[in-house]
């Protein structure tokens, strides 16, 4: 018998990952440090190229933190920051390999098609979870991903849509009070703007990494990685209390499959 995460919609998936990062404001204080490095990488020169190696380092770290933790609330599990950051460095050179192919085919994607580029960066995004919460490595994370995505891409890009409204919002609403001309962002520095980056990043980044990590959760290929072999993980009772009792959170219920 299998358990998995009760599935939701778009809407739904970002409420409950909303939850769970109310649960573990620590994420938020991590992304916001992602978030400096991010906003500091548009400095000009050797500087901004520096800040922009160290964000790309960070953010496959930060990501990670936000997917273990996410497995952690879902199984209901009290979450811990220390044994999540364990998992992440345990996994950092497979996430790497992953977030450079992604990377590259995305890019392409993007270059000569653009569309094929948009359905490959959503396609191949469960990659990540897939590798910290079942130990999977580089190109296996990907054919999980690629396999797993399939029939969530509507919830997938509703969650990725919706972050980029918000974000692009956001970055409207920081543009219009600074009262600045497109010229003078290029030319000069806004502190007002540079704040709603770095804001918009804590808060809105980890909530879409905790709802793509809900959403592996909610289709992970139990069968297929779990057949014929103890678990790596130790999952013998999935979201199951010692006695057998299923576990509840919130609105997290867990339904089981024969």
């Amino acid at each position: 018998m299998e358990q998995h995460l009760r599935r939701k919609g778009s809407i739904g998936t970002l409420v409950a990952a909303t939850e769970w990062l109310r649960r573990n404001p620590v994420l938020i204080v991590i992304f916001l440090l992602y978030g400096l490095l991010e906003a500091f990488s548009n400095s000009p020169g050797t500087l901004g190229l520096l800040f922009a190696v160290a964000a790309f380092l960070a953010v496959i770290y930060v990501d990670g933190l936000a997917h273990v933790i996410g497995e952690q609330e879902a199984r209901g599990a009290s979450s811990d920051i220390a044994r999540a950051s364990t998992t992440v460095r345990q996994r950092y050179l497979s996430l790497f390999g992953a977030t450079v192919v992604y990377v590259l085919a995305v890019a392409a994607g993007l270059i000569f098609f653009v569309l094929p580029g948009l359905y490959l960066a959503v396609r191949l995004s469960l990659a990540f979870p897939a590798c910290v919460i079942d130990d999977q490595d580089a190109v296996e994370s990907l054919k999980t991903s690629w396999t797993v995505a399939d029939g969530n891409l509507a919830k997938l890009v509703g969650i990725s849509l919706t972050w980029l409204f918000v974000f692009l919002g956001g970055m409207v609403v920081a543009f219009v009070a600074t009262d600045l001309s497109v010229t003078d962002l290029n030319e000069g520095f806004s502190l007002t703007y540079f704040a709603a980056t770095v804001v918009l990043t804590a808060i809105g980044s980890p909530i879409v990494q905790l709802a793509y990590a809900r959403v592996y959760l909610e289709n992970r290929p139990h069968s297929e990685t779990d057949a014929g072999e103890t678990d790596r993980r130790e999952q013998p009772s999935w979201g199951a209390t010692d006695d057998g009792t299923q576990t509840e959170r919130g609105d997290d219920r867990w339904r089981d499959d024969d």
